[in-house]
């Protein structure tokens, strides 16, 4: 994918976080070709120009492709990534309700290549779910957002990702390797299975629920429909110890996966799957004029409504309300820090209290810092 000038137009914002951070699709002037540009401010502008440090160094049809950064003006800089018209994995499986087996498979498959290579060039992706799942124009999965991704054993670790797909070992905080993505790979079979996130039937409460996920003997529930492949499949990747995992090279083998093969190619897909909060959407575009979008809640208000009873750990994945986190911890405002071995509270840094971090932590995406 390359810009055929220096020269795009704005064509319509696909999402805007309170800390100034947005998304948005733009369109070349010279071909019109279409792709999406994702914007921070000054103050987050070195976690984007990582994240454009680590894609532009991947080349694989299973992963979203960067075209390149550049800084503004007004001291932002702006990632331009390929466009995908099919919207998030997220979007469909929750619209259908779940997708039958053959639709999983087959993005699984796509989603354990991506993986694969991901894995073999060093790297962790950190935050594999649906939602960070794209479908291209030829029907085929890609791995998007890649702002918790990081290459393995790179200075000191940093742990994140999504509550409800992070595995034992990340909720713990000790660490977050290759088989953590496995895991992760695991819980998104769930979701697409059934149309939502994994952990359904846990309570609000977010340590709670960390506890049981990193301390306990339990793993997410596996929809009984599937079939013995399948549920053969999510065996290898739900497994608590890290080291017993299969590993996404491994998983290719498995005879589900491999099945994918003989099936019939994903059809193209047409524009019909969109979120306004994907970060690769699609079809949002067709709005005449970029009007503003109201400005999000605040703090108190969000974590008021995220208290309610209709916040519950199924919803974990939802991003209403959300502020993606696109600074290193020591500089996001809305990070929040889970306690690992040698700490012993949560710290937040925008001055939530103590009954409101749970909550917080419960549904917007973390990061952990390992000492």
């Amino acid at each position: 994918i390359k810009m055929a000038s220096k020269q795009w137009t704005r064509v319509r914002t696909l999402g805007r976080g309170a800390s100034g951070a947005e998304v948005f699709l733009a369109a070349d002037d010279a071909s019109g070709e279409l792709f999406a540009v994702k914007s921070a401010t000054a103050a987050c502008a070195s976690a984007l120009k990582r994240e454009e440090g680590l894609l532009c160094c991947l080349r694989s049809p299973r992963v979203v492709s960067c075209i390149g950064g550049r800084a503004a003006r007004d001291g932002s800089y702006q990632l331009f990534l390929e466009f995908a018209p099919g919207g998030s994995l997220a979007d469909r499986s929750a619209i259908d309700g779940g997708l039958d087996e053959r639709a999983v498979r087959g993005y699984a498959a796509d989603v354990a290549a991506g993986l694969a290579y991901l894995h073999g060039a060093g790297m962790v992706h950190g935050d594999v779910k649906a939602r960070n799942v794209v479908i291209g124009a030829d029907g085929r999965a890609k791995l998007a957002d890649f702002g918790c991704a990081r290459k393995v054993g790179a200075g000191v670790p940093i742990i994140g990702g999504t509550p409800a797909f992070m595995a034992p070992e990340v909720a713990r905080g000790e660490e977050q390797g290759p088989a953590a993505d496995v895991w992760a790979l695991g819980c998104t079979v769930v979701e697409m299975a059934t149309g939502r996130a994994p952990w359904n039937g846990m309570d609000g409460d977010a340590l709670a629920a960390l506890h049981r996920i990193g301390y306990t003997e339990a793993v997410p529930e596996v929809p009984q429909w599937l079939s013995a492949e399948a549920k053969d499949f999510l065996r290898g990747c739900l497994v608590r110890h890290a080291s017993d995992r299969c590993t996404a090279a491994q998983l290719l083998e498995h005879p589900f996966l491999a099945s994918a093969v003989v099936d019939a190619k994903p059809q193209a897909m047409e524009s019909k799957w969109v979120s306004p909060k994907s970060t690769l959407d699609a079809a949002l575009w067709e709005s005449e004029s970029d009007t503003e979008e109201p400005e999000q809640d605040s703090t108190e208000r969000r974590i008021r409504a995220l208290a309610s009873p209709a916040s519950a750990l199924p919803d974990w994945d939802s991003d209403e309300g959300w502020i993606d986190v696109l600074s290193a911890p020591t500089e996001a405002a809305d990070a929040v820090a889970v306690p690992t071995k040698e700490t012993t509270g949560i710290t937040v840094d925008d001055g939530i209290t103590s009954e409101e971090k749970s909550v917080d932590l419960l549904t917007n995406r973390c990061h952990v810092n390992c000492y």
